[in-house]
């Protein structure tokens, strides 16, 4: 299923930031993932969303502890808020080496996409996003749930 997110989501999604305290922004752009700008402390949204690692995705958040019944459309764009949330853990220094591991880790061939996704998503950054994401599912599902009825409400499906 295609998911397209548009000005009308992308505003929305910024309202549920704001409400709940966060001073991270979402911005719709053209192409691209859904991606963190630190620089920026935004949110990058692609007009089309790609949910062709969804399924892996969910195993891995279920692997480090993930309980809760979310879609994983809401659950990536918490993954970006994490890292937002967890910017601090790390120094300018230590956020580069973030950086190349991922671009080394981008030619390491491995046998299977769950295997280059698993080990993607433990690099330090990554992992610390998905930790804090586990962690807001647990400690507040309610404001989890309003995100999604926002995002279920607010995109184009098909």
């Amino acid at each position: 299923m295609k998911i397209r997110f548009t000005k009308k989501s992308v505003k929305a999604i910024n309202k549920w930031l704001k409400k709940y305290g966060f001073n991270t922004v979402c911005e719709l752009v053209n192409k691209g993932g859904l991606e963190f700008d630190p620089n920026e402390n935004t949110i990058l949204i692609p007009r089309a969303y790609d949910s062709d690692y969804d399924s892996e995705f969910m195993k891995f958040l279920r692997s480090i502890g993930l309980t809760a019944d979310f879609d994983p459309v809401t659950l990536s764009l918490l993954h970006e808020l994490g890292h937002a949330q967890t910017l601090d853990l790390f120094t300018t220094t230590e956020w580069k080496w973030c950086a190349a591991q991922k671009a080394v880790w981008a030619g390491i061939h491995c046998t299977t996409d769950e295997d280059y996704l698993f080990g993607y998503w433990n690099i330090e950054d990554e992992l610390a996003a998905n930790n804090w994401l586990v962690l807001y599912t647990k400690s507040f599902p309610k404001k989890v749930q309003k995100l999604e009825d926002i995002i279920e409400t607010n995109v184009k499906f098909g």
